[in-house]
């Protein structure tokens, strides 16, 4: 299938490894001119090479870092027709666990930066009558995960956001979705401690997923044949999730 993005600019932020260099590859697979942003120089080198992606060299953990991210990217590829927001997840925690700097830490992490990505690049796409934008957030939006207390929260509510937009930018050829992730192997996964067997078995699939597989669909969703799909949040888990 022609997903009809060849020559079409793309940003994907986290775009150096995991999820968001899956969905780097896919679009650049795709014929777009990807520009992948990360803080890591070397890892963000050897990505950009392996896909033929524009590297922009930016820490978006902090609001200097995300201005010149911005920046950046409109000197190397314009303001993008396709814009995907990936970030790390905030550190695992219960209740009993957070802390007010904490709050503060995850939030700038994952809703202040979706803030500041969507306020820097939706008007353009309207202004131009199409673009696409998708989040890659997490399955844990829908079903909390025990001790990810922050992501549960704040990851639910960037798909209010998302919902709300879609309704604001529909009528000017702009599409917003998210993306959630099951038990998909990266090194995040990999990191958290999770008995990844037990996941396994715990996923109709009975398997963990590939990060590529995250990544088709993301393309889909930046293409012209899902120009119907606005406001929705898409699990890719292999079935562990129910009745969404």
């Amino acid at each position: 299938m022609d997903l009809a993005i060849n020559g079409r600019t793309a940003l994907v932020t986290g775009g150096s490894k995991g999820l968001g260099f899956a969905s780097a590859e896919a679009l650049s697979c795709e014929g777009a001119k990807v520009a992948i942003a990360a803080r890591t120089v070397e890892t963000l080198k050897k990505a950009a090479q392996t896909i033929d992606a524009v590297p922009v060299m930016a820490d978006l953990s902090n609001n200097a870092g995300v201005l010149s991210c911005i920046e950046k990217t409109r000197e190397a590829i314009g303001n993008p027709d396709i814009l995907v927001i990936n970030t790390g997840g905030p550190a695992p925690a219960t209740f009993a666990d957070t802390t007010p700097d904490g709050w503060r830490t995850a939030t700038d992490q994952l809703f202040h930066f979706t803030i500041e990505m969507l306020t820097a690049f939706l008007e353009p796409m309207k202004e131009k009558g199409w673009g696409r934008i998708v989040v890659i957030t997490s399955f844990a939006a829908e079903e909390p995960v025990a001790n990810l207390l922050y992501s549960n929260a704040l990851r639910a509510g960037i798909h209010g956001l998302i919902n709300s937009i879609a309704k604001e930018v529909a009528g000017h050829g702009v599409t917003i979705n998210g993306v959630m992730p099951g038990f998909i192997m990266t090194d995040r996964m990999a990191g958290l401690g999770i008995d990844l067997d037990k996941a396994a078995q715990s996923i109709p699939a009975k398997r963990l997923g590939e990060p590529s597989e995250l990544g088709d669909l993301v393309a889909f969703l930046c293409s012209e044949r899902a120009t119907y799909i606005n406001g929705q949040a898409i699990a890719c888990d292999g079935g562990l999730l129910q009745g969404i």
